[in-house]
């Protein structure tokens, strides 16, 4: 299988076509996974539009993923800055997120593949992750049966040659799989906004 991976800082967007199962692997764009109770998509659409308007994004594009509760944002945005200005948002009138309740940038994506996958890790976030840094890596598996969590982390933690530290990482490496493609994120604290911990 071939890695597709994009980087976030990919200035074309494409916007994948109508499907019920999955993202088009080969989008490119500026993207966060924003997680919504199930059957609120619709008002957690608007909910999003109507906060990137205010965070400075007249028009931002939200997609299902294929997993109930979890939809695809495109965004000119920076996405750790939308993440910081949610916090900052929340902090100042909580009520402004009633749908749209947890915010996690995306940085590559990749198929649905254990072999694409740790290439993807091997290749492009290992070498992001410095010496004297410490990482966790946090899978969020929905459906793929043949696997379990444990089986893919440990597939995935092959790749990385630093020390692991699961509390407080320096660096959090989340992967979610959606349908046939899979989201991996390099994360700071801080950099993903939920209202359950809004505070970066």
């Amino acid at each position: 299988a071939t890695a597709m991976a994009m980087p976030v800082a990919a200035a074309a967007r494409r916007l994948c076509p109508r499907h019920p199962d999955a993202v088009d692997p080969e989008r490119t764009g500026v993207d966060l996974l924003v997680s919504h109770p199930r059957r609120f998509y619709g008002s957690a659409r608007q909910e999003i539009v109507r906060l990137l308007g205010r965070f400075g994004d007249s028009d931002p594009h939200v997609e299902k993923s294929g997993v109930p509760g979890i939809c695809v944002v495109h965004t000119s945005l920076e996405p750790r800055q939308v993440v910081a200005s949610c916090a900052q948002l929340f902090r100042a009138g909580p009520d402004a997120f009633r749908f749209a309740i947890k915010w996690v940038p995306v940085d590559y994506w990749c198929e649905k593949d254990l072999d694409a996958m740790k290439r993807l890790i091997e290749e492009r976030v290992a070498p992001g992750i410095g010496a004297g840094e410490t990482w966790a890596r946090k899978v969020e598996k929905r459906g793929w049966p043949q696997y379990h969590t444990a089986d893919i982390v440990r597939r995935l933690a092959e790749a990385v040659d630093r020390k692991v530290r699961l509390k407080a990482p320096d660096k959090l490496v989340r992967v979610d799989v959606l349908g046939g493609v899979v989201a991996v994120s390099v994360l700071r604290p801080g950099e993903i906004f939920s209202i359950h911990a809004p505070s970066p």
